[in-house]
């Protein structure tokens, strides 16, 4: 019996460090709908939860140690004395109000466990009220249609419903026609409509044959060209400073030729600038035809 007594007191102790280390969530707060932010109630469920959880393991270790009722109190023997038999009696009853007592902390572990579980359940149909649907038509119709947080694929026109508020893509494809991926911001409880035109793979071909006629060949042509300009300039300017370290080492004695180098390098130099002002207009040119 002193065994017993012993391990339950040590159960309890356990027990009443479990509760203080768990958060204990205000219910009133957390069940309230005070928010469009669809992550704010998964938090909150997920917290939630995690104290039921906490509670649902204290309360099996919690059943085990109540275990069955005492039974009667044995009859006093021929023997016993009643002094010794109104200790026995003071002992049997001091395990009777403590196993009545774990059956009543049980009781109320489990109520609390009932509030958590309900708390949970309202947070998630609030949450579910935030859903919002998506319409998806497209030109031509029966496109496959996908957004990213839904697992099912529909024809066009399409209609998600219970779709979550948050950012998605919409994959809209179609044999023969190029695929769209189109970004889609969905708020709360927001129902959303969107057209989508396909463009066919062989009109996608022409427009880009087109565009390839004069933009690509000009554009390969403009940064050819500003290539071989810049490589003339930094030859310029190579042999302008070639020039120049002969020019300051007095390789170049006489004056007539001391007048002729500083003329050579004048003008590589002068060439060097037109050549890196060239490549520089074909190189910005090669770019501008990105974006015209």
């Amino acid at each position: 019996m002193q065994i017993k007594v012993i391990a339950g007191i040590l159960i309890s102790v356990v027990l009443c460090f479990s509760a203080e280390v768990a958060p204990i969530p205000d219910l009133a707060t957390l069940t309230t709908e005070d928010s469009d932010n669809y992550a704010e109630y998964t938090r909150r469920i997920e917290l939630v939860e995690a104290n039921a959880k906490v509670l649902e393991d204290s309360l099996q270790v919690k059943m085990a140690s109540v275990g069955d009722s005492l039974p009667p109190l044995a009859p006093q023997a021929e023997d016993e004395s009643d002094s010794a038999y109104e200790v026995r009696k003071n002992q049997y009853d001091v395990d009777m109000h403590k196993v009545m007592r774990e059956k009543e902390d049980a009781a109320a572990m489990m109520a609390r466990l009932g509030e958590l579980k309900a708390a949970a359940n309202t947070i998630k149909k609030i949450q579910m009220g935030l859903f919002g649907s998506v319409l998806v038509n497209t030109v031509p119709e029966q496109a496959s249609v996908k957004i990213s947080s839904q697992p099912q694929t529909l024809e066009s026109p399409a209609r998600f419903v219970q779709v979550v508020p948050e950012s998605l893509t919409v994959t809209v494809n179609l044999d023969g026609y190029v695929t769209q991926n189109l970004p889609l911001v969905l708020k709360a409880r927001e129902n959303k409509e969107i057209d989508v035109t396909l463009v066919s793979l062989a009109d996608a071909s022409e427009k880009a044959k087109e565009g390839w006629t004069w933009r690509g060949y000009a554009r390969i042509s403009a940064f050819v060209a500003a290539a071989g300009f810049l490589g003339a300039g930094i030859l310029e300017n190579k042999m302008a400073s070639d020039r120049a370290d002969e020019y300051n080492n007095l390789a170049v004695r006489t004056q007539k030729d001391r007048d002729a180098a500083e003329r050579s390098i004048d003008r590589r130099q002068t060439l060097r600038g037109v050549y890196y002002g060239i490549a520089g207009a074909l190189a910005s040119f090669g770019v501008a035809t990105f974006f015209f």
